[in-house]
């Protein structure tokens, strides 16, 4: 009776002991399958990109803000890439790049206002002072005062929070320019992918970000996260295991509805400029599909739009090696 008894337990011990090691060797041997055939694909194993930017003095180029996440440090910076590219750039007392010389500052009280909103391309990222467009938007008509709100990483959230921000002060401009690039809609909510690409930025200063979500009733929901971005356990060793990241990275970004996010953005800039008697134009960055359709919701709601489109494929319109961004 004890010898059958006692026998019975250590029979289901052993067939659990069978059933874990096979499995778990299946388990092993079609990751492996999976493993090789990503590599045959060409795919990679996750490699965080590094950036090769110094800046001088100092070594960071950003501060933390309470409602931006981030804005620039003031002071007259000198950047180079990779060393061996270099610009300057001059970032006032309100952390806003200078559109004509610093001693020409501060303007005149009563000249009318061009304020133009947007990210690193509007800020002229790789390019000096006098060759970013502000600073030309502002030799071509001396009569008003340009404004240059852009900063790199930014998106159209952040230009609307600057839009209020400004506005409460008591000033108001004659037109508010929103260049807008389709590649801001993911900044506009923050999800894996834009962590992913923003994090290894972060030595340049803290980077916490602004982001939004639609509720059921169409409004803006506004939080505000840090940089942190978790990697999928293994991801840096298993190309397969990347693969998945992305794939579930690629879903979350068709979920989120970024882009719509960023017509309700656009839209209350829209309406905020139409109260304050503002003319408001959306300009676009780039000749994509989702850019096209942008406008064309501006254009319907009774927004001025434009194109500025540049073609950056072209050697002489980039900055390559070095930066992919528009050349003076």
């Amino acid at each position: 009776m004890n010898t059958t008894s006692s026998s019975a337990p250590l029979s289901r011990r052993k067939r659990f002991v069978f059933y874990l090691i096979t499995y778990t060797f299946i388990a092993l041997l079609l990751f492996a399958v999976a493993e090789i055939i990503s590599r045959l694909k060409g795919l990679q194993p996750y490699t965080v990109k590094t950036f090769n930017i110094v800046v001088e003095p100092g070594g960071r180029f950003y501060t933390a803000h309470p409602t931006l996440g981030y804005t620039h440090l003031p002071g007259q910076f000198k950047v180079t890439l990779d060393n061996a590219f270099t610009f300057k750039t001059t970032n006032l007392d309100n952390t806003l790049r200078v559109t004509h010389p610093l001693n020409t500052y501060p303007p005149r009280d009563n000249k009318k206002e061009i304020w133009v909103f947007g990210d690193s391309i509007t800020y002229g990222w790789s390019v000096s002072d006098e060759e970013g467009y502000t600073w030309l938007l502002q030799q071509r008509f001396p009569e008003y005062e340009v404004s240059n709100f852009g900063v790199s990483g930014y998106g159209t959230l952040h230009s609307l929070v600057q839009l209020r921000a400004a506005l409460e002060s008591g000033k108001k401009p004659r037109l508010a320019i929103l260049a807008y690039g389709s590649w801001q809609d993911v900044r506009n909510t923050f999800i894996r992918i834009r962590r992913k690409m923003l994090a290894p930025a972060a030595y340049l200063g803290p980077l916490n970000q602004p982001y939004a979500r639609l509720t059921g009733d169409g409004k803006l929901d506004v939080f505000m996260d840090t940089i942190e971005y978790r990697e999928f356990p293994l991801m840096r060793r298993s190309a397969f295991i990347h693969m998945l990241e992305d794939t579930y990275n690629r879903y979350e970004e068709r979920h989120v509805n970024s882009h719509e996010v960023t017509k309700a953005i656009i839209k209350e800039m829209s309406d905020l400029c139409r109260a304050n008697g503002i003319e408001f134009v959306v300009v676009g960055l780039t000749s994509d599909a989702t850019t096209s359709d942008m406008l064309e919701y501006c254009q319907s709601n009774g927004t001025m739009t434009s194109n500025i489109w540049v073609d950056l494929n072209i050697k002489e319109n980039n900055n390559l090696p070095y930066d992919s961004h528009p050349s003076a």
